[in-house]
């Protein structure tokens, strides 16, 4: 069987692939670790100077196995592996590209929030549905949601969760180019190519400048969305909306 998460490291560049194209590259638990564990290990590889996130076929991810979930509700703990995976996204020293065709919702658009450099092709749509699931934002989002577009713009966003597309991705500062149709990957690998030949301490010490000012804000915020969210998951209201979702699936 093939992995859900696969990875290849050429010419500086770590690539992560996830690889469930079938289920639209929704995320399982298992996923997250083998995503923690491929991040902490390029973290400690000289050879790897950038990493590249993308999605195998037609989609990038459409966020958390919901069937998963449902099951999830019982030991709401066994969700630290999700969280361990937010917090080592977030801390992650080296740069950070993602490509991203297709679907991406819930995580599949939250963790773009900790990439660097952000490619969406045109087919793209983004969709935030954590409330529509009975649930609440996550990855730190209802902090760095609204220091990109606003209270307003966030709220709209996270709480209304209805789907936008590429050029709105662009016009809020979510991704940094809009390309056509399945250059997603190619067009982030330029971009993760000039970054490996620059010179690594200066750009791994730029990002922890940039990153810095918002470094413990949004460890507060990864911490308290954590603890509302397994309670929330746990709710009435999240197992009758994944229910209704799972049965209209």
């Amino acid at each position: 069987m093939e992995a859900l998460i696969l990875e290849k490291i050429e010419n500086g560049i770590q690539t992560l692939t996830i690889n469930r194209s079938d289920k639209k590259n929704a995320i399982t638990l298992d996923m997250y670790l083998a995503l923690t564990q491929a991040l902490n290990s390029a973290k400690q590889n000289d050879d790897v100077r950038v990493t590249l996130i993308t999605g195998a076929g037609a989609d990038f991810s459409a966020g958390n196995d919901l069937a998963e979930f449902v099951t999830l509700a019982q030991t709401p703990d066994k969700l630290n592996t999700t969280f361990d995976f937010l917090h080592t996204i977030a801390t992650y020293p080296k740069p950070l590209v993602a490509a991203v065709e297709g679907m991406a919702v819930g995580i599949g658009v939250t963790m773009l929030l900790h990439c660097d450099l952000v490619v969406a092709s045109q087919s793209s749509t983004f969709i935030l549905p954590f409330v529509k699931l009975g649930l609440v934002p996550e990855a730190a989002s209802s902090l760095l949601v609204p220091s990109l577009v606003g209270h307003q713009r966030a709220f709209e966003l996270l709480v209304l969760g209805e789907a936008f597309d590429a050029n709105l991705a662009l016009e809020l500062g979510l991704i940094n180019k809009s390309c056509d149709l399945g250059s997603a990957y190619e067009d982030a690998l330029v971009y993760a190519n000039k970054l490996s030949v620059l010179p690594t301490q200066a750009v791994q010490l730029s990002k922890r400048l940039l990153k810095q000012p918002k470094e413990d804000s949004v460890q507060l915020s990864l911490a308290r969305e954590s603890r509302v969210f397994k309670e929330r998951l746990t709710s009435q209201e999240a197992r009758d909306a994944f229910m209704a979702f799972l049965n209209k699936a």
